[in-house]
This record gives structure tokens, sequence and C-alpha cells, in this order.
């Protein structure tokens, strides 16, 4: 456990600052705080937090609602739904034209459909091989411009430089592919540690040319990118290319080392760049956005203007801490969620605008699972019929 305990304690009385405050709650949805409910006496502390947090929020409702009452949308929220990481009963509180109600969470054992995503990728060589990396076993895979092409362990592979690297005027490009329902890391030949979240490509050199890197991401990447000097100690630049992203052209993302994610699917509104450590600058077309740590910029792809914001880190690295972590996120965007680690298709029936949602949840669950959570909030109904899931309106 990383939280001190007298933090706890101070929190529980009613003493604790803000400062604090955040601390005890980041640990108690964090995935970390799953594991500390092996020891009895965490798992007691954990359980009044929660009592604490549920009040905390009763009351934050009932000024939400007096504030609101004239407010048509209906918002829905799931009141510490990371209890479900841990397997233990919840509830939650739904807003529906300014009533709340609560719901018991009831858990389906009964039949298990949809399993959740794993590691699992497809590496393309120079030459057009292709190889499916989670049925290949651990160990060395190939070798090409100086560059050892190893399989560390499952979910990894890494480029490792040879002494005997070789030197060429051409380029050799590798291509990692993950399919829905698919992760994995791989450790470029610099250095640079690239996640990549389900239905993502990274298109790379085998070896980087001396005075630049760059590489072209699709989807959804978290990169912690070395530090690379140049033989006058110049750092050497790291440069992304966000492609299919729906705009016509990519977006550029300039950084020298640094921790970074990128998210650019096709089938979102914006791109999404969160900064962690470092400075990056983000590019496109006539328009661009430098960013500092904990800030994130946004490119609205109707408008292709960048805005800059406090960033959500949580929130922006939860697939790569292994959750799926909403706050105030639509049921459209939370099922395109779900259906890229799933790998299910969706179906809407009714009205589903206006419904709105947070809360944290494993990827290890089952998608069914993740279902049951929205229908007992008693607003949405869903129906499982093979790979498809139909969302309708109660």
């Amino acid at each position: 456990m990383n939280l001190p305990i007298h933090v706890i304690e101070k929190y529980l009385r009613g003493e604790a600052s803000e400062e604090e405050t955040r601390l005890v709650n980041d640990w108690f949805y964090s995935a970390d705080a799953t594991e500390d409910t092996a020891d009895e006496a965490l798992l007691a502390l954990r359980q009044q937090i929660g009592k604490r947090i549920y009040n905390r929020l009763d009351k934050s409702i009932g000024q939400t609602i007096h504030e609101q009452k004239h407010q048509r949308s209906r918002v829905l929220k799931i009141a510490a739904a990371a209890a479900v990481v841990l397997g233990i009963g919840t509830y939650f509180l739904v807003q529906q034209t300014g009533i709340f109600s609560r719901k018991p969470l009831i858990a389906k054992t009964t039949v298990k459909k949809g399993g959740a995503g794993n590691n699992k990728a497809t590496l393309i060589l120079a030459n057009g091989k292709e190889i499916e990396l989670d049925s290949t076993a651990d160990g060395p895979i190939d070798s090409k411009s100086g560059v050892q092409i190893i399989k560390p362990e499952d979910g990894e592979v890494a480029y490792v430089p040879t002494h005997e690297q070789e030197q060429s005027s051409s380029v050799a490009y590798n291509t990692i592919i993950t399919p829905k329902s698919g992760q994995y890391c791989i450790t470029l030949s610099d250095g640079t540690k690239v996640w990549l979240n389900a239905a993502s490509s990274l298109r790379y050199p085998v070896a980087f040319n001396a005075g630049s890197r760059e590489v072209e991401l699709s989807g959804e990447g978290y990169f912690e990118v070395a530090t690379v000097l140049s033989g006058q100690g110049n750092k050497v630049p790291f440069t992304v290319s966000v492609r299919n992203t729906g705009l016509p052209n990519a977006m550029k993302v300039k950084v020298l080392g640094t921790k970074f994610n990128v998210m650019a699917y096709n089938d979102e509104a914006a791109i999404e760049t969160t900064l962690l450590e470092g400075k990056v600058e983000t590019a496109y077309s006539a328009g661009s956005a430098s960013l500092s740590p904990g800030l994130q910029s946004t490119l609205e792809k109707n408008n292709q203007k960048f805005k800059v914001t406090k960033a959500d880190i949580q929130r922006a690295l939860a697939w790569k801490n292994g959750e799926f972590r909403f706050n105030r996120l639509d049921i459209k965007g939370i099922m395109r969620q779900i259906a890229r680690w799933y790998d299910v298709s969706i179906e809407y029936r009714g009205n589903t605008d206006n419904i709105y949602l947070s809360g944290v949840f494993s990827r290890k669950s089952e998608v069914s699972q993740m279902l049951d959570i929205l229908e007992a909030t008693g607003t949405v109904h869903y129906q499982l019929e093979g790979n498809k899931i139909i969302v309708s309106t109660k």
C-alpha cells in the first residue's frame, strides 16, 4: 500500500486536507487498492471509505437536485463503481428528469458472453511476412539492419540493436497492429516504449537514422520516449504522425524525451494528446499547441482547431492501467470503447441521447458484467445477439 495509513485515518475523521482527500479517492478507485484487499484490516478501511464517499455523494446529489430540478436532460451516475473491480456489491444513482432513485447491483453470473480483450497483435516485417505475436513463443523472432527482434514475454516485443549495427541508405519499416480486443507493448530500437490500445497500429523504422526519429500511429498509444543525443550532443527529436483519424492530413506530435498519450480513433470526434512528463507540440495544418505536464490538447475534427485544457490523467491512461474510466461520458462514447475492447458491434434502438455515465470498471470484466451495470440503472436495456449488442431505452 503506497498511501500512508494516517492519511486514511484523517479522511475518516473528516480532518483531511483537499490534497489528502484527493489521494484517498485516487487510492480507493485505483487498481492497486484491489490488491490491498487481501489484508482484512485494509478491506475494513476501504469499506469505511466507501460509506463516506456514498454519504458525501448523497449530499452532493441533493444539492444537484435543488440546483437542476428544471434540467430536462437525463444524467446517469454510477456511485463508487470501482467496487465492481473488487467483486463486491454497489449501488447506482440515476437522475432522470430531476428525480434520483437508488438501485442495487444484481450481478448476472449465468452465462459469460463476450470475453475481455488480452495481449494480441500482428507484427508485419519489411518483407511483408506477418507474425501473430500472441501465438509466437518467447525469444528471438527476426534480425534486420543490425537489430534483433525479440519477444521477451507475453504482451511485449523489443527491438535490440546488436554490436554490428548495419549502415544502410534505405530504411526498413515494420508495423505492429492490435485488433479489436487486443493490446500490446513494443520497445523500439532507440529505447522508446509504446503501449498500443485495441484497434491501433504503429509503423516505425527497424533502426532509426542518426538525425531523426519518426513513427506513424493509428488509434491510441501511450509513449515513453527515450532521450537520444546526436554526435554533436543535441537531443534528437521524436515525431509521431497521427493518421487514419478521419481528417485529410496527419496530425504531428513533436517531442524530445517525454511521456504522453495520443487518442486518435477514426470514430471519435476529436484527437486528444495528454502529456505526463516533458514537453510536446501538437500541430495540424496551420494550427499548433504546446503542452507542459498535466495539460491536454484536443483537436476538434469539425473545426480543426486546438484547445488546451487541464488533463484528467487517470482517465486518459485508464486503458493502459487496465481500467475503463468514465467522467460524464455519453452512452455512445462508452459503447465505442466497449466495442473496441470486446470486439463487438453496437446497434441503437430508440433515443439514447443525453444519457451520461461516470464510473470505473476493470477491463478484465466480461462484457455481460459491464452491460448488467448499465441495465441496473433502469435507463437503458441491452440485448446480446451473437457478436452484436443492441442498446435501447427502457
